[in-house]
């Protein structure tokens, strides 16, 4: 089956970061899927320094949700990113990481799922790699919640001032700034 280039730039321009879900579960098809996209993802040197944590455990869910992932908390799956921590690659790192963390969400997307992108605050890095027995020395970067959309809960939300987007010419610059 061909697809139009217009299909495509539409499905990306159609990812939304989603903090209300339904209960439903992910199915084990759908996620493992998921986690291929991610595996697939590029990154530098393809040393693929990106580590992948999936939290179905409301309880850890709920600690992740506390600690500033607040999302993770009504997601039926959030899935924690985990680097190496070279002092001597932090940009390269972080790099990496949110590539995978990108394909993670149009994974999701690509089933009709919702998912969101968070940091965890404060202590929370420390916290839930002591929760979840993540070695010392890696990087606890971020979490991706994924779900069902709650479709009503979304509707019910106050729409979002900034949500629009700038026009090209308000931040392209053409051969110079």
């Amino acid at each position: 089956m061909s697809r139009r280039p217009d299909d495509f730039i539409r499905f990306l321009k159609g990812l939304r970061a989603i903090r209300e879900y339904t209960p439903d579960p992910v199915s084990d098809d759908a996620l493992e899927d998921i986690l291929e996209v991610a595996r697939w993802s590029g990154s530098a040197s393809n040393r693929q320094p990106v580590e992948l944590v999936v939290v179905r455990d409301p309880a850890v869910r709920q600690k992740m949700a506390d600690n500033g992932a607040r999302a993770a908390g009504s997601a039926p799956v959030a899935i924690l990113t985990v680097t190496p921590g070279d002092p001597e690659r932090p940009e390269l790192e972080a790099f990496d990481n949110g590539r995978m963390v990108e394909r993670l969400m149009l994974a999701a997307r690509a089933h009709g799922l919702g998912s969101n992108v968070m940091t965890l605050k404060g202590e929370g890095p420390e916290i839930i790699r002591r929760e979840l027995g993540i070695p010392p020395g890696r990087k606890v970067w971020t979490v991706v919640s994924i779900g069902h959309i709650d479709r009503e809960a979304r509707r019910a939300r106050p729409p979002n001032p900034n949500a629009g987007r700038r026009p090209l010419d308000a931040f392209v610059h053409w051969e110079r700034w």
